[in-house]
């Protein structure tokens, strides 16, 4: 027997709980000994992918759908026998048969319930997607016993489930529940959820994401359901929730003094309101496709007096004043994606430690006041259209001190075939601290336009390729290492003017790689060793230019 058998079953169970559902369910295979102590492990989790795909079953033939319920009714008899506690159950599985699966589902629900489990997820997925949403009763109708479980802390109900309406008068016993996440549920009632939620009194941790209320059947044969989004959410009283996130919603109203975190997503053009006075002890804020308000300097003044805690703010895809000021002395982390009509940013946090902004048209920036470890992020893309977007950008980054600490991320784009001719400069442009490509042209005569475009914008003092997303060419690296070294010439500005580009002045390029190489490897077997997949690797050049003295 190997050493890791003997150990005590509480650390071989700590050990499963720390793989993956798939990974610690092969330990069952290994002997004896590892299948009794995945029989008695008590996290109970299901997953119908690892047995069948909704498309193999059918009417005529349930033999793949019959081995998931005899494994599961199998491996909680064993539990129930032993008088193990399922401390968390997982089900997630193609719902391919209302009819058939319910009553199974139902027993199964009811044993992890009785048995005093702590986490209960259930995601049922109905195939056909939203067909669904013509007849609710393809649903699996969640059990009023759910809600009577004065030992659950965690519940997790997504996809294909239906909510009754004797929920609203039914006793809710969740009085040890801490996490609720609700997502894609219908219900019988939109005050369902509030009902549900007010009944938590210890909750910390709430997501609702696009749940929605069906109406009974219009008169027809079929019978044909109304669907309308949840519109609405009073929440009073949650004096231990501390997370909140919420997506759909038109209209929001949370009491919960001691929330930390508010994420809510409203779907493009719906109008919207929030009410989150009461949450006087915010950190976070994240807010997405704010377009029914008009987020100007009021908004953000009112935003920093009621939430004076505040340290991260992010706003994406917002409708925006032309010009804002934001003032915070505890604002560490401000995020701008986006944002359209926004033409200048003012920034008064002396604390600021991160700010970034992702977008076509980036704005003017200014720091009035900012802390000596600033960094400074934009992410960009290439656009053939607008030589002197990304060159306006930096140059509009005021103090020139900031520019130091200042990174540009280039992102995926398509590019155009560009234009004859080279971007034209009359100086050198300003000089930032790292130039980080997560992209680049498949095109080798997109090559020297792509690097014109972003040497004539700015000036860094090192060059990275991130290999996490994309993998860049042999060829293209080679390419960037030879004009660098001044071994490849172009089209560039040097061809219509005596000014010299500034790349051409280079002291040194040092190259340098994070994946594992010969510390004394030469360029040629860097290129050798590259990612040929994604990674977290990256290759870099680090440059110096002459001085100018």
């Amino acid at each position: 027997m190997d050493q890791i058998s003997g150990l005590p079953e509480a650390i071989l169970h700590d050990i499963l709980a720390r793989l993956s559902d798939r990974d610690s369910a092969r330990t069952s295979v290994l002997s004896k000994a590892w299948r009794e102590t995945w029989f008695k492990f008590p996290i109970l989790s299901i997953c119908s992918t690892q047995f069948f795909r909704s498309q193999d079953v059918t009417v005529d033939n349930y033999i793949k759908l019959d081995k998931v319920i005899d494994y599961v009714g199998r491996k909680s008899l064993k539990l129930r026998v032993l008088g193990i506690v399922i401390k968390e159950f997982k089900l997630m599985m193609d719902y391919v048969d209302h009819k058939y699966m319910a009553h199974r589902v139902d027993l199964w629900m009811k044993m992890a319930i009785e048995s005093g489990g702590e986490v209960l997820h259930l995601q049922l997925r109905i195939p056909g997607g939203y067909e669904w949403r013509l007849s609710p009763d393809r649903c699996y109708e969640l059990p009023l016993s759910v809600i009577e479980s004065k030992s659950l802390t965690k519940l997790v109900l997504m996809g294909g489930i239906r909510v009754e309406q004797a929920f609203l008068t039914h006793s809710i016993k969740l009085y040890s529940l801490r996490i609720i996440k609700l997502y894609k549920l219908l219900f019988a009632h939109e005050g369902i959820i509030e009902h549900l939620i007010s009944h938590c009194p210890l909750i910390e941790d709430l997501t609702v994401i696009d749940c929605a209320v069906y109406n009974p059947p219009i008169n027809g044969i079929p019978p044909v359901f109304a669907f309308s989004p949840v519109k609405s959410l009073f929440l009073h009283g949650l004096h231990k929730l501390k997370k909140a996130y919420v997506q759909g919603m038109q209209e929001v109203y949370i009491d919960a003094p001691n929330l930390e975190s508010f994420r809510n997503f409203i779907h493009p053009y719906a109008s919207f309101k929030l009410n989150l006075d009461s949450c006087t002890n915010l950190r976070w804020l994240c807010l997405w496709n704010l377009r029914s308000i008009d987020l100007g300097d009021k908004w953000f003044l009112e935003l920093f007096s009621k939430s004076p805690f505040l340290e991260s703010l992010e706003l994406n895809n917002c409708s925006m004043s032309q010009r804002i000021n934001i003032s915070s002395a505890q604002l560490k982390v401000l995020k701008l994606s986006y944002c359209s009509n926004l033409e200048e940013v003012n920034i008064d946090a002396r604390n600021l430690l991160s700010f970034a902004y992702e977008g076509n048209h980036p704005p003017g920036l200014s720091f009035q006041k900012s802390s000596n470890q600033l960094e400074v992020n934009g992410f960009s893309i290439v656009d053939f259209r607008d030589l002197c977007s990304l060159r306006k950008f930096v140059q509009n980054i005021k103090p020139q001190r900031i520019l130091a600490s200042v990174s540009l991320f280039i992102c995926p784009s398509v590019l155009i075939k560009p234009e004859q001719g080279a971007l034209q400069v009359s100086s050198i442009p300003p000089t930032i601290k790292r130039l980080e490509l997560e992209f680049s042209p498949k095109n080798e005569a997109h090559y020297f336009p792509f690097m014109n475009y972003l040497l004539s914008s700015c000036c860094p003092n090192s060059i990275s390729l991130s290999f996490r997303s994309y993998v860049h060419s042999k060829a293209f690296i080679e390419f960037l290492y030879e004009i660098l070294m001044g071994r490849k010439e172009g089209k560039c500005h040097c061809s219509s003017s005596n000014t010299k580009c500034w790349w051409h002045a280079l002291k040194i390029v040092k190259v340098i790689c994070t994946f594992k190489i010969d510390e004394n490897a030469d360029f040629e077997t860097m290129l050798d060793a590259l990612p040929t997949c994604y990674a977290d690797e990256n290759i870099g050049f680090i440059l110096e230019l002459y001085s100018t003295d």
